[in-house]
């Protein structure tokens, strides 16, 4: 008998965590004409830093409750193609294609709106998603003419290059309203967990200068804050911006995440010029750039060392791959981590970024993009 009733003590205690932890999910949307829509969880946490689930549609509704520990980012995407904005090559993935909105314990959470070309639905419920929501309803029709138009120009609906110019130039325009606006928000916004989430979005996009980042990270309620973990990821990135500012000495790199196996330490390299270059086998332009750092790696044998710093969703399967198929990339390699996040640590914000280090591992040159940029100071330095 006193074993049934601890079995029935701990059952009632897993059933009163699970309801204290619940948050739902409802909406009743005009055009949602899918059976199911997705729902992807984003934290770190979770294998591949994602969940997923799907959610059944029955005449435009839907409803869902689940349970979570924490303040985390999520997003519905409705399995609509007149909201994907396709080129002949892939598509652009546009946050207005997309529900955006926050879980936590106990939030019940309520969409409203309609699909047109683009998700014109937002969340409300609490203060975190009403404000994100009214955010949301402000910058996403920006969002879908914005990207509206690099559909065109990218599927070559229109050829002369001064018209094209002139799209370019209002995408721009409307990108920068959205940047604005975003900015507004985080700055009127300095105890909420939602805009310490876009603040961190956004430094990660390169849609506000360190400087601002740093401005607005200052003025965050900490201790409202605290255990967020956006929070907590702008404080290391605002760390990391300070730590490797080109005249400072690199931070140490020291793991055993590496393609051999083999520990490595950044450090060892001492008396070299050293490029670490951030990459990820899911980045276009990062693969692309590395037959010319293999070109100037020969250049300058005696002078010069590569360290790759990959960023991968995966256990690092596709990387190791990768190397395995392209040995002439295998100058020391190694793995950003949950456990040693070198992304966050040396402020990563855009893929590919290559930081040069003098030989007495002072930074002395970060580029984000591919660049010619970085081999003309590389002539400059090791010539």
């Amino acid at each position: 008998m006193k074993q049934f009733l601890t079995i029935l003590f701990f059952t009632f205690s897993i059933q009163l965590i699970a309801q204290d932890n619940a948050f739902t999910i409802n909406g009743k949307i005009e055009g949602l004409d899918t059976k199911y829509i997705s729902l992807i969880i984003y934290d770190k946490e979770f294998p591949n830093g994602m969940k997923q689930d799907s959610i059944q549609v029955v005449n435009g509704e839907f409803k869902y409750t689940s349970a979570t520990n924490k303040f985390l980012y999520a997003i519905i995407s409705p399995r609509m193609e007149r909201v994907v904005k396709k080129t002949k090559s892939g598509f652009f993935p546009a946050k207005s294609s997309t529900f955006q909105f926050f879980i936590a314990p106990g939030y019940k959470i309520k969409f409203a709106g309609q699909i047109t070309d683009f998700v014109d639905a937002y969340p409300s419920g609490e203060k975190n998603n009403s404000e994100f929501g009214k955010l949301c309803k402000n910058i996403y029709p920006l969002l879908n003419s914005s990207v509206n138009l690099s559909v065109k120009i990218a599927n070559k609906v229109v050829t002369d290059t001064n018209i094209i110019k002139r799209m370019r130039d209002t995408s721009a325009i409307l990108d920068a309203k959205v940047n604005a606006l975003k900015e507004k928000f985080v700055r009127a916004n300095p105890s909420s967990p939602a805009a310490a989430w876009l603040l961190s979005d956004m430094m990660v996009r390169s849609q506000v200068t360190n400087e601002a980042a740093i401005e607005i990270f200052n003025s965050f309620d900490k201790e409202k804050l605290k255990g967020v973990i956006y929070y907590d990821e702008i404080a290391k990135r605002v760390e990391g911006f300070s730590a490797t500012a080109i005249g400072k000495i690199v931070p140490e790199i020291n793991t055993s995440n590496t393609f051999t196996g083999n520990k490595f330490m950044l450090s060892s390299l001492r008396g070299k010029f050293v490029i670490l270059d951030f990459w990820g086998t899911w980045c276009g332009p990062c693969i692309s750039g590395m037959p010319k750092l293999k070109v100037y790696l020969d250049k300058y044998k005696d002078k010069m060392e590569i360290v790759g710093v990959a960023q991968e969703s995966d256990n690092g399967e596709r990387w190791k791959k990768f190397l395995v198929d392209k040995p002439q990339y295998q100058w020391h390699q190694v793995l950003s981590s949950k456990q040693a996040d070198y992304i966050l640590q040396f402020n990563v914000a855009g893929f590919p970024t290559k930081i040069i280090v003098d030989p007495q591992g002072k930074i002395v040159g970060r580029f984000v993009g591919e660049d010619d940029a970085i081999y003309t100071k590389l002539d400059e330095l090791l010539k």
